[in-house]
């Protein structure tokens, strides 16, 4: 076969279409005529073109996985994903060539889940505090294995992470009396994921913060009950 034009796209300069024998058989990437020299008159073989078209499709799914990662880090189980799924006019991509894109990623250190979990967990400490529980079911939901998400977590730092997660909602507690102040911050705590034990000692330090070191009698009636 040869290769009677190589022409680049108008409103895509960084591909090209290819002409084997005067017909359009597919398009490629700007990086992969580069990388192989590519133009016409060139003589390919059935096996030389296929290659080329299994090159470009990884191209193509390895500048997809770099505009994906452009927002945020993420897991190599959200890229997999994310890379898996079918687009508009073109079918799901080959799983081997999926695995190569990753590889590539981590060679080029784009792609880490030990770093992917240290972004999260500080991401999350810093806008939205939870317990090492919650940030380990988010993270394993993101497909981070148990291994690295219990290498990232940290639980005994849990008592430091409600006293944060409670100060960022104290505004909305001014002027409640004890009890509303306990009921309404100790239910936001555990619905991050705290213990009772943690949710209790940081309502009761957040309570002192805020209106002064007394105790109030409804919390001196509560440790009379344990």
């Amino acid at each position: 076969m040869n290769i009677t034009a190589l022409t680049p796209q108008p409103r895509n300069p960084g591909r090209w279409n290819l002409f084997l024998d005067g017909a359009f058989v597919f398009a490629l990437d700007g990086a992969v005529v580069l990388e192989h020299g590519l133009a016409a008159g060139q003589e390919l073989t059935a096996e030389a073109a296929e290659r080329l078209r299994t090159a470009s499709a990884e191209q193509d799914l390895y500048a997809a996985a770099l505009h994906y990662l452009a927002a945020r880090p993420r897991s190599r189980a959200e890229v997999r994903r994310r890379l898996l799924r079918a687009r508009p006019q073109r079918p799901a991509p080959e799983a081997d060539t999926v695995e190569r894109v990753l590889e590539r990623l981590e060679r080029a250190s784009l792609l880490n889940d030990q770093e992917f979990a240290g972004f999260w967990i500080e991401n999350r400490e810093r806008f939205s505090p939870r317990s090492a529980r919650a940030l380990g079911m988010e993270l394993r939901q993101r497909g981070v294995d148990r291994a690295t998400v219990d290498a990232a977590t940290d639980a005994t730092r849990d008592d430091e992470r409600a006293l944060a997660a409670g100060r960022q909602r104290l505004r909305s507690l001014v002027g409640l009396d004890f009890n509303a102040f306990r009921e309404r911050l100790g239910g936001f705590l555990l619905r991050r994921g705290f213990s009772y034990s943690v949710a209790r000692g940081a309502v009761r330090a957040l309570w002192a913060e805020s209106h002064g070191d007394e105790t109030p009698d409804g919390d001196r009636a509560e440790d009379g009950e344990d």
